[in-house]
């Protein structure tokens, strides 16, 4: 009988020995899971605000917005119509939803990432054939937004580069800009290569 006694007591000890593997087993596990921003309930969690139709998320934080720099507004000639680009030749555009001296943008969230802003440096942008009157507010990634005339500009994320324009128009909101800050609402969106009326710097 004494063999089968501590043959009773070897299997108490091997459940005992895997009860507490598990439980590390299953510790680690919901340390794992809980790293990973996983909820009790199996959903996720993010830190990050979720953007809402307005372009704010949860405790009204601003997205992180895109944004592109340039040193140098100048003109060309885009489908007959005289232009103001960046130091690439690239378009800038007015949002006619925006008001005239307002302190910031009202593209914000996903409109700010298809519609990056158009930021100057430390620096003013040099200007060439532009009379339009030229400022900054700030951006909301913390730079500086150039302004014409009081009108924040900004690229369009679909642009392909000098020579591209297809955002002219878009939504009846989106317009390329003249030489004196204006919007113009005339052309297509589809365009050709742009003929520059002043040298541009590259």
């Amino acid at each position: 009988m004494a063999p089968r006694k501590e043959a009773s007591g070897g299997l108490s000890m091997q459940f005992k020995h895997r009860s507490l593997a598990l439980a590390a087993v299953s510790s680690a596990v919901l340390l794992a899971l809980s790293g990973c921003g996983v909820g009790s309930a199996g959903s996720p969690q993010s830190s990050a605000p979720v953007p809402s139709a307005s372009g704010y998320g949860a405790g009204n934080l601003e997205p992180q917005a895109s944004s592109r720099t340039t040193t140098n507004l100048s003109t060309a000639t885009v489908d007959g119509q005289k232009i103001i680009v960046d130091s690439n030749g690239s378009p800038v555009y007015i949002y006619t939803l925006d008001n005239p001296g307002e302190s910031k943008s009202v593209c914000l969230g996903s409109c700010a990432l298809l519609w990056p802003a158009v930021e100057s440096g430390d620096q003013a942008p040099q200007l060439q054939g532009i009379s339009a009157k030229v400022g900054s507010i700030p951006a909301a990634d913390g730079g500086k937004q150039i302004t014409l005339n009081g009108m924040p500009i900004y690229y369009y994320a679909k642009d392909s580069g000098s020579g591209s324009a297809t955002g002219q128009g878009v939504a009846g909101v989106w317009y390329v800009v003249g030489p004196d800050g204006s919007p113009i609402y005339g052309g297509s969106t589809s365009t050709s290569s742009p003929s520059p009326t002043s040298s541009l710097s590259r």
